[in-house]
């Protein structure tokens, strides 16, 4: 990816990122999208969640989505902090984790 596709899809998904983080009602779709593409075997996505985005924040999932798939590009690749993705999943791990849902859901 060149630099000038970086800073563009980086400046479409850090505002997902930051809802990520958040405490808002769309915090948890938006880390399902994010983390389902950095580490699919530990996060999925559940897809009705992600109507909880409004439409920049869907969109830009949808972009994280089609980059991991389409051009093979990770989430935290479009970044220069290491730990941002890390920090991701600690924040989300203990909820967001297949085995946690799984408890959760009694699957």
């Amino acid at each position: 990816m060149d630099d000038a596709t970086r800073a563009q899809a980086q400046k479409v998904v850090r505002p997902l990122v930051d809802v990520a983080f958040s405490d808002t009602g769309a915090a948890e779709a938006a880390a399902q999208a994010l983390l389902s593409c950095y580490d699919g075997s530990r996060f999925h996505l559940c897809v009705r969640d992600l109507c909880l985005l409004d439409d920049s924040h869907y969109r830009a999932a949808l972009l994280v989505i089609r980059l991991r798939i389409e051009k093979g590009i990770e989430p935290h690749e479009l970044f220069d902090d290491e730990e941002l993705f890390p920090k991701l999943c600690k924040r989300w791990g203990t909820q967001l984790h297949v085995i946690s849902r799984g408890e959760q859901y009694g699957c």
